[in-house]
C-alpha cells in the first residue's frame, strides 16, 4: 500500500459511526474500524455501510463482516431490496470504496425516484456492527 493509500484510509476510519439522512427520511450509516490483517480483511479494516429507508429497514450494503461462497475475501454487497442476495465486491482502496458506495445509494434513489440529496448528519451510538464477529 502507497502512502496515498494510508491517507484514503486515514480518511475512511474518520466515518466511523457517520450517519446521514437524505431529504426523504431514508439514511446511510457507516461503521469502519481498523482489525489485524488476514486474507479475509487484507486492508486491515472491517467496513459496513448501509443504505436504510424512513422505517429503519436495510435497503442495500457494503461489507466485509464474513466470506461470500468460495472466496477467500469478505468484501461483498447486498443487492437493492434484495439485502439477502450478495455478489463478491473487489476493494480496490478506502476511496473507491466510499465511491462505490455512494453510486449505488445515487443509484438506488434514481429507482425509486427520490432525490440524492442529504440534509441532516449525526452519530451513531455505540450499536455494535452488523455481523460483528471479531471487531
Amino acid at each position: 500500500m502507497g502512502a496515498g493509500d494510508d491517507i484514503g484510509l486515514e480518511r475512511l476510519l474518520d466515518y466511523d459511526r457517520r450517519r446521514y439522512w437524505l431529504v426523504n427520511d431514508w439514511s446511510v450509516r457507516l461503521r469502519v474500524h481498523r482489525v489485524r490483517a488476514h486474507p479475509g480483511r487484507p486492508a486491515g479494516i472491517k467496513y459496513s455501510f448501509t443504505l436504510h429507508d424512513d422505517r429503519g429497514r436495510r435497503l442495500l450494503g457494503f461489507d466485509n463482516a464474513h466470506a461470500v461462497g468460495t472466496s477467500t475475501a469478505f468484501d461483498h454487497q447486498h443487492r437493492y431490496r434484495d439485502f439477502g442476495s450478495t455478489r463478491p465486491y473487489r476493494y480496490r482502496g478506502a476511496e473507491q470504496l466510499l465511491t462505490d458506495f455512494f453510486a449505488a445509494v445515487e443509484r438506488a434513489c434514481r429507482i425509486e425516484g427520490v432525490p440524492f440529496e442529504f440534509d441532516a448528519e449525526d452519530l451513531l451510538g455505540d450499536v455494535p456492527m452488523e455481523d460483528d464477529d471479531d471487531a
